[in-house]
């Protein structure tokens, strides 16, 4: 009983530490954003403790005088057509895949986890000439042709 009960303190000690380890980035930029650049720079500051009133200029600051809401609809509107694109084409490939059989769905499988294996960083040359090729350089296209690329094998391999 007494192993048990060491075992599982243990098991939450461990988890705990991770759950802080992973968290702490996550609390750090929080803590910061509500401070301010001199209780930030200084040194002698404790970094972990406001050691002057917390303030909201910072987030007055990204909302107002930045561009940062337009950053967030691109990548809301980008990651919302790769989803999609990823899906129609993904779904029956999967289906079928798993529905042939033989050789032949063999043969498909391991080609397509093949093709899953490449490195993605192999695509960026050929991908850089296409979305030229395209007119599609310096707009949000470009990554809404060029994301499918890596999601579409992983997902029908999923």
């Amino acid at each position: 009983m007494a192993r048990d009960r060491m075992n599982r303190v243990a098991v939450y000690t461990t988890v705990v530490g991770f759950c802080f380890f992973f968290a702490a980035p996550f609390l750090w930029m929080i803590l910061t954003t509500f401070k301010t650049d001199r209780d930030l720079y200084r040194a002698q500051n404790n970094p972990f403790f406001f050691n002057e009133p917390p303030t909201l200029d910072n987030l007055e600051f990204l909302f107002f005088n930045t561009n940062y809401v337009g950053f967030i609809r691109n990548s809301l509107l980008v990651g919302t057509l790769v989803v999609i694109i990823t899906l129609l084409l993904a779904i029956p490939a999967g289906y079928s895949l798993a529905r042939l059989a033989g050789r032949w769905g063999e043969r498909a499988s391991i080609g397509m986890f093949l093709i899953y294996l490449v490195p993605p960083i192999l695509l960026f040359i050929p991908l850089f000439r296409i979305v030229v090729a395209l007119g599609l350089n310096n707009s949000l296209w470009a990554l809404v042709v060029t994301y499918p690329t890596i999601t579409i094998p992983f997902s029908t391999w999923l």
